[in-house]
């Protein structure tokens, strides 16, 4: 059974951005706006542990870890350039009533 968590106003995930949040768990996780559709991964690089969203970049589709380059792919979570390997966790969101929900 899943939980829906409410993380915030959706106009607060800027497009470009990386918005870090927590689960209830104390689980940090990255929140993405790409073209008004929202998307929640781990906010832990799978290489060498790096926070996403303060260390990380958008590129185009891709989250780019500002620690060596690792990329992935945010809808996914898969790695998709090294020296990452293993994807990053990625969470269905909703948005209700312009509030970002995070399902865990």
């Amino acid at each position: 059974m899943s939980n829906l968590l409410a993380i915030c106003a959706a106009d607060e995930v800027l497009e470009g951005e990386i918005k870090g949040a927590a689960l209830p768990d104390g689980t940090r996780i990255a929140l993405f706006n790409l073209h008004g559709a929202y998307y929640a991964t781990n906010d832990t690089c799978t290489h060498e542990s790096a926070s996403l969203s303060e260390e990380g970049m958008v590129d185009d589709q891709n989250v780019i870890c500002g620690w060596h380059l690792c990329g992935f792919e945010i809808a996914t979570g898969a790695a998709v350039a090294t020296p990452c390997s293993e994807p990053l966790q990625t969470y269905p969101v909703k948005l209700i009533d312009g509030i970002v929900h995070v399902e865990y």
